[in-house]
């Protein structure tokens, strides 16, 4: 969700159209974390239905619209993909393929999109999307424990033959901190990846 910040006010930038984007006049726009801020100046002529509460925190992300209780809720079913960065796609298809041992599915992949990529197999309705990317992320100086670093976790069945992978391939792995059955490693562009067994 991308908000804009005017006047103390914010407003839902997606809920602008064009010409009341366009009224807005100078416009900046800034990242920090998940969300994007986009700046007018405070005499911006806002359309009033769109003003939410004002941000009295401060720093953008409280006080930024209505209370959870007033919205409608939302039927969350899962989570369909997760996209990670990769420099080389063979490299990273070895891995996830042969290494990891998931599926192929780079068929279902939309041949206009304009980057190279591939989709895994996580589960029966889950993929991880591998995509050549430039990457924002140092490679270097990552947490040793994934766990500790942002990471996608994914399902297993039983642990044991994703170790036994890892081992035959030197790929360094650690079990989780907390006791429960579950191993991270890092695939050969630095992202975290955990098994969780259930």
């Amino acid at each position: 969700m991308a908000f804009l910040s005017a006047g103390g006010y914010l407003v839902e930038w997606e809920r602008l159209n064009q010409v009341q984007r366009n009224r807005l006049g100078p416009w900046r726009v800034s990242v920090a974390s998940s969300r994007v801020s986009v700046t007018v100046s405070a005499s911006a002529d806002l359309p009033g239905s769109l003003r939410d509460r004002p941000n009295t925190s401060g720093d953008g992300t409280s006080n930024t619209g209505p209370s959870p209780t007033e919205l409608p809720s939302v039927g969350y079913n899962g989570i369909q993909h997760a996209g990670v960065l990769v420099s080389n796609l063979d490299r990273s298809r070895y891995f996830y393929q042969t290494i990891l041992g998931m599926g192929d599915e780079t068929h279902l992949r939309n041949p206009k999109l304009p980057f190279d990529g591939a989709f895994m197999k996580v589960g029966p309705s889950t993929q991880l999307h591998l995509m050549v990317l430039p990457n924002p992320d140092p490679l270097d100086g990552r947490p040793e424990h994934g766990g500790r670093d942002r990471h996608v976790a994914m399902v297993v069945s039983n642990i044991d033959p994703i170790i036994s992978r890892l081992a035959a391939h030197g790929i360094p792995y650690t079990m989780s901190k907390s006791g429960r059955r579950s191993v991270f490693c890092r695939d050969y562009d630095s992202n975290a990846l955990e098994f969780f067994e259930q």
